[in-house]
């Protein structure tokens, strides 16, 4: 029930805008082309250019948005929200009930200025006009590669049959934020840690949702780290691998997310990595008489 009250609201909100925002100009930008029919028509082409400023974390009026559709200077933002790639405007409710990825799809009639087609749609990005500034936020980010930890040391040699704690140093495991303005909205970009995949370098990967427990002497030498750690069976050294090493790389995996001028959404993650080199041995005993 409280889904279908939401959406109620939300196809109401969006009936008031229609009824209430005026209609767009009746002038055709298009060159009487129909971009609904025809939409790689060079003369439907949707442009959007980012003007001046508007980096760093200062926030501010920063740049501009230009957006064109067949090289005609268009609203890059009006009542209805922004413009896409297709040439629609895409904005939300008033009320707050769609979720972050569902826009409010608005479709014209460049010859008239009437709707042609409205609904409600998911976007994995936002709309063209914003998803530039967005995108400006999201390329500020400054998300450092995973700094390599273990027990025992990975400048040892590691034993077979003998565990190792994987973690990332501490203080690393943090969310990295950044923002981009433009016409005088700013939008913050955040970027969080979510998971860290290590590849062994034995065919194996280890897959942990965090940093990693730090290994500290209270924890027996033999005992598996609680969280992230890996035991290796075979040696590096063998005639597939003559080098006598195995690549461990670590990758890290971070959700991104946007917000802003009251909207807000997220965008495919990114991940960072680091490889460093292990020479995993066997021990072996020497029986005497």
């Amino acid at each position: 029930m409280q889904r279908v009250v939401s959406w109620l609201a939300v196809l109401a909100a969006a009936t008031a805008i229609a009824l209430t925002t005026p209609a767009a100009a009746s002038a055709d930008p298009w060159g009487g082309v129909n971009c609904n029919l025809t939409p790689n028509d060079p003369r439907c082409t949707v442009e959007v250019i980012y003007v001046g400023g508007g980096g760093g974390s200062g926030g501010g009026s920063g740049g501009n948005v230009v957006c064109k559709i067949g090289g005609v200077v268009v609203e890059c933002h009006n009542g209805f929200g922004w413009l896409g790639s297709d040439g629609c405007y895409y904005g939300k409710d008033g009320g707050g009930f769609l979720p972050p990825n569902d826009w409010i799809r608005w479709c014209f009639d460049p010859n008239t200025g009437d709707t042609i087609n409205w609904g409600i749609v998911y976007l994995p990005n936002p709309p063209a006009a914003l998803a530039v500034i967005t995108d400006r936020a999201i390329d500020n980010l400054s998300m450092p590669r995973p700094v390599i930890a273990a027990n025992p040391s990975l400048a040892t040699r590691q034993v077979v049959h003998v565990p190792v704690w994987w973690w990332v140093q501490p203080g690393w495991w943090q969310a990295q934020t950044a923002t981009a303005s433009a016409g005088g909205l700013t939008i913050t970009a955040r970027a969080t840690p979510k998971k860290v995949t290590w590849y062994a370098g034995d065919g194996t990967s280890t897959i942990c949702n965090g940093p990693g427990t730090p290994w500290t002497g209270s924890a027996a030498p033999t005992s598996a780290s609680p969280t992230c750690g890996h035991t290796y069976t075979v040696p590096s050294a063998s005639e597939a691998n003559p080098d006598g090493k195995f690549q461990l790389r670590v990758v890290v995996s971070w959700d991104i997310t946007w917000s802003g001028g009251g909207l807000s959404g997220s965008v495919p993650g990114v991940t960072t990595a680091t490889t460093t080199e292990v020479i995993v041995t066997q021990l072996r005993a020497v029986i005497t008489s």
